[in-house]
């Protein structure tokens, strides 16, 4: 499906079987069972210009499972539990924009999704939202719920060969030129897929094709605030997994290709600039947001130096 399928700019996806990752814990060499790749710009259109700064694409990593008994799925919701760091940026120095403004001294940090304007796209709140699966599994005559199957068999692998992927993909600190990598965890089960919420009689079970996992995950980090991150994989069935590509995930690529593509400078160094932000910091990002102005260092310096003067002259004399 993935080979026969593409979107405007390429005919179809670049398929990698057995990709191979580390597992950062055990450090032994697994596998999961696809990697695909989409070019998601119009590369035969700027032959002739100048080679963009950042080259957008779209890579899916796929695990698949099979089983005659059902996945279940704790509902949490629909998209209320959006967040701007999804889905996982690869490929250039940050996965983050630092926005400077005119009426305010301060700084803002946004995820790079939010500041191309796709945090309210609608491929982020489509599917049904949950924290806790698991799989149905025989214990002689009777079935069991199995958390730890669910996540070792299906959550796990993706979750680790994704953070593998970020890895291998990071731009030494000299590069110019990047590859912007929106990649994509996605588990597709030829299995029964049900949603447990709650109703009026208790525990309602509904036929879910598309679930979106967030795990919470540790990771070493300087400062507290980054020594955790949330991990997304979006489950689907085998049946609707040509909708969820065509109708959801490459739309959403492409348009997250023409976002970066007009904004390569601020993407390739993790710096912008929007005017107003202390005023509205919330809405039309992508379109307010331009490369950061150049200041001049040596006016720069003699700014900072007259302040230093100024407010520790008595201490000098």
């Amino acid at each position: 499906m993935l080979r026969s399928t593409g979107g405007k700019y390429r005919d179809s996806f670049f398929v990698q079987e057995e990709w191979c990752y580390q597992d950062e814990d055990s450090k032994d060499l697994r596998t999961i069972d696809l990697l695909a790749s989409l070019t998601v710009y119009d590369y035969e259109a700027l032959r002739n210009e100048t080679q963009p700064r950042v080259r957008p694409a779209l890579n899916i990593l796929v695990e698949c499972k099979q089983s005659q008994l059902p996945y279940v799925f704790f509902d949490a919701g629909l998209g209320s539990h959006w967040r701007g760091d999804f889905p996982t940026i690869a490929g250039v120095p940050n996965d983050a924009i630092t926005v400077y403004t005119d009426d305010d001294p301060s700084t803002w940090t946004e995820p790079l999704i939010a500041a191309l304007g796709l945090r309210l796209h609608p491929f982020q709140s489509a599917p049904r939202f949950c924290h806790t699966l698991s799989k149905c599994v025989r214990k002689g005559a009777d079935l069991e719920l199995s958390g730890s199957d669910a996540y070792n068999g299906l959550v796990l692998p993706l979750v680790k060969s994704l953070k593998h992927f970020v890895k291998t993909m990071a731009p030494p600190p000299t590069a110019w030129y990047f590859d912007c990598h929106l990649a994509v965890a996605v588990a597709v089960l030829d299995a029964p897929m049900l949603s447990a919420g709650s109703g009026d009689g208790g525990i309602v079970l509904t036929a879910a094709p598309w679930v979106r996992v967030l795990r919470h995950e540790y990771k070493e980090g300087d400062h507290r605030f980054d020594r955790e991150m949330m991990c997304f994989i979006d489950v689907v069935h085998k049946d609707f997994f040509g909708t969820y590509l065509k109708e959801h995930l490459v739309p959403f690529a492409e348009q997250f290709g023409q976002c970066v593509l007009r904004h390569p400078t601020e993407v390739a160094v993790g710096t912008g600039f929007i005017s107003g932000m202390e005023k509205d910091s919330w809405s039309n990002l992508e379109e307010r947001l331009k490369p950061r102005p150049f200041v001049n260092a040596r006016r720069s310096s003699r700014i900072a130096g007259n302040i230093f003067k100024a407010l520790f002259g008595r201490l000098w004399r």
